[in-house]
């Protein structure tokens, strides 16, 4: 097997972390301030690159495990909220995260084909398709979301690009560059902008194929810093082809960008764009939360079966129930800009509990395991820890400067995580029968992502099961 370059894990990075739904993002903060909408974008690309580093340094100490976050929060927190912190960071955020893709790919399809066919067709359809080429095995999908993240990225940087500098075929409009230029405007637009930066972890799983494994955390960094460059662009794109009242309360502000810049080129050219994304965004959440889903079924902290794969090596149950409650979530209708902001935005949240977890497990692990070799050791512990706490924390605090949405997005999670507190602790205390906040240490986590260990744990259940017979 060819090993991978920094080049192509950066490529896989950032095709990770483009989505058409980033245009929602992108278009409320940016129609909400104007241009100075970019100190919150950087602002959340730097608390996203301090969330990397920890991960990063947790890697180093158990690299090429497949549960994700879930193998240090195990160690280092214990398994009631490595539960609560993966289930809801990972598994429910990316449920709403794959219906928001699917809606913005609906929109566009919808005004190119009329309303004859209703958008959720669109977003059901695609949804379809690629739990079926998932169910095939990885390898497809790993083929497919290389060809789509390359395309994703070219045409996102070359479409900011032209609007910057005003290279359009249409007339650039007249505009005021400056809504707001206050500070209390403009922070709690982090929040917003956090949604352009998530996932870039998911390059962690490339080390072990790296021809430099060492490179992974250059490479989440990097991955970071050119979505933010493609961001920060688009914002003076948008100020010289959108109207700033348009831009947020248009559906698709995508499609609305590419038609006044470009015409009917830029429409089709954008409408190539949402397919890819859709394709790349549901197909990436698909592919890899169901690895994340089955390595945690193999430390015990989901139901076996969530282990179980097919001939093809995909772990299908994971595959099908997503498939599922993504199918069922793009049947109610989602369309307007509204609603998939709500999405976005509680998916965000979510993740952000996920980035805490993770410095929280950095500053538990440093005093547990300070002897542990590293091959990579976040530089001015714990200082990076605790800003990228404060970060996550203020975002949390501030993840909609609509105080209606603010108040429905809290009541759900509530519920979620209430939800997830009660299974949590039922699992941990009466199947698993652990103590529920003490850490697992790191070389149980270690053997329990062999095949052989569950041998042993099955046979062994099986002779317990016997004898009570």
């Amino acid at each position: 097997m060819k090993k991978i370059g920094i080049f192509g894990a950066v490529s896989t990075g950032v095709g990770m972390l483009i989505a058409t739904s980033c245009f929602v993002s992108s278009a409320s903060g940016s129609s909400a301030v104007g241009t100075p909408f970019i100190i919150a974008i950087v602002i959340a690309c730097i608390a996203n690159m301090l969330a990397v580093l920890s991960i990063a340094e947790l890697n180093a100490i158990m690299p090429n495990l497949t549960g994700g976050i879930a193998q240090y929060t195990l160690a280092g927190l214990g398994p009631l909220l490595t539960i609560v912190t993966m289930v809801g960071g990972y598994l429910i955020s990316n449920v709403f995260a794959a219906p928001a893709e699917g809606a913005m790919f609906a929109n566009v399809m919808t005004e190119m084909t009329g309303k004859a066919i209703p958008p959720e067709v669109f977003s059901i359809g695609i949804t379809i398709i690629l739990v079926f080429i998932n169910l095939k095995g990885v390898n497809m999908s790993t083929v497919l979301q290389e060809i789509v993240a390359t395309f994703m990225v070219l045409s996102l940087l070359i479409l900011s690009v032209i609007g910057a500098f005003q290279l359009g075929t249409n007339e650039s409009i007249t505009q005021e560059a400056v809504i707001s230029s206050e500070l209390k405007d403009i922070l709690p637009l982090t929040a917003v902008a956090f949604w352009f930066f998530i996932g870039a972890e998911f390059i962690v799983p490339l080390g072990k194929d790296m021809k430099n494994p060492k490179k992974v955390p250059l490479s989440m960094i990097l991955s970071l810093g050119i979505m933010g460059l493609i961001q920060i662009i688009m914002v003076f794109g948008f100020h010289n082809y959108t109207p700033w009242s348009e831009l947020g309360s248009a559906a698709s502000p995508h499609l609305l960008y590419a038609v006044n810049m470009l015409g009917d080129f830029g429409r089709y050219w954008m409408i190539a764009v949402a397919i890819f994304a859709a394709v790349s965004t549901q197909n990436s959440i698909i592919c890899s939360v169901s690895e994340i889903c089955c390595g945690m079924a193999k430390m015990n902290l989901l139901p076996a079966f969530f282990r179980k794969k097919n001939k093809n090596g995909a772990p299908y149950w994971v595959i099908i129930i997503l498939g599922v409650i993504t199918c069922l979530i793009e049947a109610s209708g989602i369309s307007t800009g509204e609603q998939v902001a709500f999405l976005t935005l509680t998916c965000s949240l979510f993740w952000m509990l996920s980035y805490i977890t993770s410095h929280i497990n950095v500053i538990i692990l440093r005093r547990k395991m300070k002897n542990v070799p590293r091959n990579f050791k976040t530089p001015l512990f714990p200082i990076i820890q605790i800003i990228g706490i404060a970060l996550q924390l203020y975002m949390m605090f501030n993840i909609s400067t609509d105080s209606n949405q603010k108040i429905k997005i809290y009541i759900l999670c509530l519920v979620l995580f209430a939800g997830l507190f009660i299974y949590a602790f039922i699992w941990v205390k009466y199947k698993l029968k652990l103590p529920l906040m003490k850490g697992i240490g790191v070389h149980q986590v270690i053997r329990m992502e062999s095949p052989e260990y569950h041998k042993v744990q099955d046979y062994l259940k099986n002779q317990n099961d016997n004898t009570k017979m």
